[in-house]
């Protein structure tokens, strides 16, 4: 079945939001752009509700709506949304009550992530209303498209690409590795107990530090490890391993499948405090072994670097391209 040809694609977007799944949102816009659709980005407040009229949603107005570091996507932006049928309007799983207030538009919502969007399915109504919205699915990760299928919502991959900076920045780095092993905020609950574990091992949080700044710990470290939740097919990950760390992942949410993640099995474990020991001795076998170890994820990282083909070619199966503006 050929692809949809929209009239205009309205992206529904957090204002004055820098992480993953505003950038994915951005990142779609500026392949649908290229695809020749008439992309815009529809920036509101976290708890907005629109103005409905009839054929029309219209958002409070916001000064400044996008981050400077999502100027280089050149996308335009509006705060209403026209109910056309010619339209199309894409929005996170953090948002399916917009489709109460739509009627005659496609809608789209796309899964960046299942767990932090579970709230919101359940004020909506749990999954018997998602499945039974006028809607289409599209998901970022293997994991929310098993997640949907196991209830009967069947959905199609969306993928998104990591930041073309950090594939610049890739390899291009002379400082020679240093043994610190670097650990994001969330799962800080068991990396904790790793910690105490082995306290005499250089552990460093990143917390507080710009994206500059995250980028030049990813260079200039051995390890990343990352117990968090992964909701998602989490961007972290992918950054540290492109920009040449190990990586080792629990196996929770994307993590718990070789697709999303994927990783050998000596670097995945389960976020058990029986598994400490053996978790400890691998941290200490990269710390050890750096060189010999990093050339495990060279698969990994080929998989990133080629990221952005598959997104476009993903966005073209589902939104098609157009000829004509």
């Amino acid at each position: 079945m050929p692809a949809p040809t929209y009239r205009t694609i309205y992206l529904l977007c957090p204002a004055n939001v820098r992480t993953g799944g505003p950038e994915a949102l951005h990142q779609l816009g500026r392949a649908l752009r290229d695809l020749g659709h008439d992309a815009r980005m529809v920036y509101v407040a976290r708890d907005a509700e629109p103005v409905v009229t009839p054929g029309v949603l219209r958002f409070a107005p916001i000064a400044d709506p996008m981050p400077d570091a999502y100027a280089p996507y050149d996308l335009p932006h509006t705060f209403e949304i026209r109910d056309d049928a010619a339209n199309a309007l894409v929005f996170s799983e953090m948002w399916p009550r917009i489709l109460r207030s739509v009627s005659r538009l496609s809608p789209y919502m796309w899964w960046l992530s299942i767990d932090n969007g579970l709230n919101a399915v359940r004020d909506f109504g749990g999954f018997d209303a998602i499945r039974s919205a006028r809607c289409q699915h599209l998901c970022q990760s293997y994991y929310a498209l098993s997640y949907l299928l196991a209830r009967n919502i069947p959905g199609l991959a969306l993928f998104d690409y990591t930041a073309s900076e950090h594939l610049a920045a890739a390899g291009t780095s002379q400082t020679p590795r240093i043994d610190r092993i670097l650990y994001p905020a969330r799962g800080r609950w068991f990396t904790g107990w790793l910690r105490r574990w082995a306290p005499d091992l250089p552990w460093q949080e990143i917390a507080g530090f710009t994206p500059d700044q995250v980028r030049e710990l990813f260079l200039t470290s051995k390890l990343y490890v990352d117990f968090g939740s992964h909701p998602g097919k989490d961007r972290m990950p992918r950054e540290a391993a492109i920009l040449g760390c190990c990586v080792i992942t629990g196996q929770r949410g994307a993590a718990g499948n070789p697709f999303d993640v994927p990783l050998l099995a000596r670097y995945k474990f389960k976020d058990s405090r029986l598994r400490i020991p053996e978790i400890a001795r691998a941290i200490r076998t990269v710390m050890a072994g750096y060189d010999q170890c990093v050339v495990d994820f060279a698969t990994y990282r080929r998989t990133i670097e080629g990221e952005r083909l598959e997104f476009n070619a993903q966005v073209a199966r589902v939104f098609g391209g157009r000829t004509n503006p």
